[in-house]
């Protein structure tokens, strides 16, 4: 983890969004003090205040990157995520939050208990059982009770769902869960009672995922990857806000109570 000398970092303006440095050309980011300066082969430059700037996903072989661009990211608490040319998550940045530390001891505290890998099971098993309740309330006309109880079955005791969205979408998910775990204070992995690994980025992920894909169904199966697909997940993160947040505040709330009670 790196760590800022600004233990107190800005905060992007509400309608900021994800920045995208893509593998299409040559990018260098350089900066200013209050924005990020990306400029390409032909000496064409883009200015992007920090306060616009929610995340950044950046390509691994195309985007270079100054150091003070980076230490200007992490005083600002804004994460980045590098992807590889095939659209795969290679590593991500994160900055150390000290104003978000009672909930991020509290998770590792509750997950580091007896019984801790199993309450958090217990859990993931709830959030899945919210998304599908949230699902069926929109298809309960077309369900029968058959269906429903076999989709409930096979996605909230099993975790296995269809997958309809081309897969670079999912890490397109993974970077938006990057960020939003650096806004809130949390780490990306923790550890059970017994050093069982707790990936919480790729739960958080897979919840994501699967909501999308529930709810999309096969409307969008013939989506390519690139640019269409990232403004299929930018809409859909757009209409579905608050979503991710929703199991953050879930999570922290039951760590907080354990700890508390």
């Amino acid at each position: 983890m790196l760590t800022p000398r600004n233990r107190h970092p800005m905060r992007p303006a509400p309608d900021a969004r994800a920045l995208y440095l893509g593998a299409h050309g040559h990018k260098r980011v350089t900066c200013t003090e209050q924005a990020l300066v990306v400029s390409n082969e032909r000496a064409q430059v883009q200015r992007f205040p920090l306060a616009r700037v929610a995340r950044v996903i950046s390509n691994t072989d195309t985007v270079d990157w100054s150091g003070p661009a980076l230490a200007l990211c992490m005083r600002a608490g804004i994460g980045i995520t590098w992807l590889d040319n095939a659209g795969h998550v290679l590593a991500s940045m994160y900055t150390r939050q000290s104003s978000t530390a009672a909930p991020q001891t509290a998770l590792e505290l509750w997950l580091e208990a007896a019984d801790g890998t199993q309450r958090y099971a217990n859990w993931l098993r709830a959030r899945r059982m919210h998304i599908l309740t949230c699902w069926g309330t929109d298809h309960n006309a077309t369900l029968t009770p058959q269906q429903w109880e076999a989709t409930k079955r096979q996605y909230v005791y099993r975790g296995d769902y269809a997958v309809h969205l081309p897969a670079s979408l999912r890490d397109l998910c993974l970077a938006f869960v990057t960020a939003q775990l650096n806004s809130h204070g949390l780490l990306p992995l923790y550890w059970g009672p017994d050093a069982q690994a707790v990936e919480l980025d790729q739960d958080l992920c897979d919840l994501l995922w699967a909501d999308m894909n529930l709810r999309t169904g096969t409307l969008a199966g013939d989506i390519a990857s690139g640019a269409t697909a990232t403004e299929l997940f930018e809409r859909w993160n757009a209409h579905n806000a608050g979503a991710l947040a929703q199991h953050l505040i879930h999570l922290q709330r039951t760590s907080l109570r354990a700890l508390y009670a």
